[in-house]
């Protein structure tokens, strides 16, 4: 059993990585993914079931940064049915994604390894936008069907390291909407989806009646996660209007190929380990139709990617 407060402080520590990662272009999800590994090798702790209600807790702080910082602009949609609309619209993508493939997008946040290579590609979109924007668009003046690709663009980003922030603010400058609109759409997008999960994940953490982890230490990440994400919200907003995107590529890179390194070398070896003699038999008295005991596995927490 692990001590109380070391629970709270990895809790904290993921909370300053998703205060940090939802909003700057690096992908919270892919992040979280390692982070909750690398702590795991280091302290010999993992949430296991908890990190579920973990994750839940932490969006929810980053979800209360983006109704404070974008406070102005969701009062204004009260008169902004069309730009209600076009919200509604783009966050259809990502719900169809997120329910058709929610076992298989489940599995991928098991291993680091899938997010290592998918912040190249987010390191790709942040490249590519930045560097074919040319529109001057406001995003009030926006058509429906550009809406609905930049909805695309965030359903792409359900992948563990794709990042949400980069591929919806890409997506809108390759769209032609400028720099400031292109985020600023971007954030108000991310309320349904954030929300929307945040509810469900909730409603089905009510019938887990023996809660792997404390409310304390939820509590603890969630406002950690809402006081870094307030300003890292902020900076990004000016960083936007400077043209730094790049620096978030290359960001994006360093930590893949780092993560690559790590994690590869291990899932490698995992996957040419023979069978053990246990699971040999248990094959062989499957073959003769006889009724066997599940296999034990040492308990590693590593799948196969799918």
């Amino acid at each position: 059993m692990q001590p109380p407060d070391s629970e709270v402080i990895r809790a904290v520590i993921l909370g300053v990585v998703q205060g940090i990662a939802e909003f700057l272009p690096i992908s919270s999800s892919g992040h979280l993914v390692i982070a909750d590994k690398l702590i795991e090798e280091i302290t010999g702790h993992g949430f296991g079931a908890g990190g579920m209600a973990l994750n839940v807790a932490l969006h929810m702080g980053s979800l209360f940064s983006i109704l404070l910082v974008f406070r102005r602009d969701i009062l204004a949609l009260r008169h902004q049915p069309r730009m209600c609309g076009l919200i509604v619209l783009a966050s259809v993508p990502v719900a169809i994604v997120g329910l058709a493939f929610e076992d298989t997008i489940a599995s991928a946040f098991t291993e680091p390894l899938l997010p290592a290579f998918a912040l190249f590609f987010t390191a790709a979109l942040l490249l590519i936008g930045q560097r074919m924007e040319s529109g001057s668009q406001q995003v009030e003046r926006m058509s429906c069907f550009k809406a609905w690709l930049i909805g695309m663009f965030q359903a792409v980003a359900i992948i563990p390291g794709v990042s949400r922030s980069g591929s919806t603010i890409a997506g809108g400058m390759l769209l032609g909407l400028d720099r400031r609109s292109a985020a600023r759409f971007s954030f108000l997008l991310a309320i349904p989806p954030i929300a929307g999960a945040g509810l469900l994940k909730f409603v089905e953490l009510r019938h887990n009646v023996e809660p792997t982890i404390s409310f304390g230490a939820m509590l603890a990440g969630s406002f950690t996660s809402f006081i870094v994400g307030y300003f890292a919200l902020n900076w990004l907003l000016k960083l936007i209007s400077q043209r730094q995107l790049h620096l978030f590529a290359a960001y994006c890179i360093i930590v893949g190929i780092a993560t690559i390194i790590w994690r590869l070398p291990v899932v490698m070896s995992q996957q040419e380990a023979p069978a053990t003699i246990m699971e040999i038999d248990n094959v062989s008295a499957l073959g003769a139709g006889l009724q066997t005991s599940p296999v034990l596995r040492p308990p590693v927490s590593l799948r196969r990617m799918p």
